[in-house]
């Protein structure tokens, strides 16, 4: 395997179209979230995939990992810090999208803690996706 540093220069075109791919996937997401809800006015009713724990996994866990792929795929230096960036900009899409969906009751915002957080378990599993990527990019067969 090649040798990577840890830190280079920012490929900040991967960065852009992996957290456009994540920003489709997180709108797929919440709308097969949306779609499987019962109506508001039944009470006591199924939760759709919310309450399915296997879709919730796979697919949030997909989520992040399918991005880092892309970016660790086509950053080809630094892919763990590719991929942290990455798990940093998916963190500030979401809770950008999440202000403006909740600026009516700003008690609904996440707090600091809350956000980084968010940032921490999002970097990890974007980084294992560049990690893996990259990976397999500069993996040459046994002859």
């Amino acid at each position: 395997m090649a040798f990577h540093p840890f830190i280079s220069k920012p490929n900040t075109q991967a960065i852009a179209l992996s957290t456009v791919v994540y920003g489709l996937l997180y709108f797929v997401f919440i709308a097969l979230l949306k779609a499987s809800m019962a109506p508001a006015t039944l009470v006591n009713t199924d939760t759709g995939l919310w309450g399915n724990q296997l879709f919730m996994a796979i697919f949030g866990f997909a989520q992040y990992v399918v991005p880092g792929l892309l970016v660790g795929y086509l950053a080809e230096k630094s892919p763990m810090m590719h991929g942290y960036l990455l798990g940093i900009a998916t963190t500030a899409l979401v809770y950008t999208y999440a202000s403006f969906t909740y600026s009516d009751n700003p008690a609904q915002l996440p707090t600091s803690y809350t956000v980084l957080y968010t940032c921490f378990v999002a970097g990890v599993w974007c980084s294992l996706g560049a990690v893996i990527a990259d990976h397999l990019r500069t993996h040459k067969p046994e002859q």
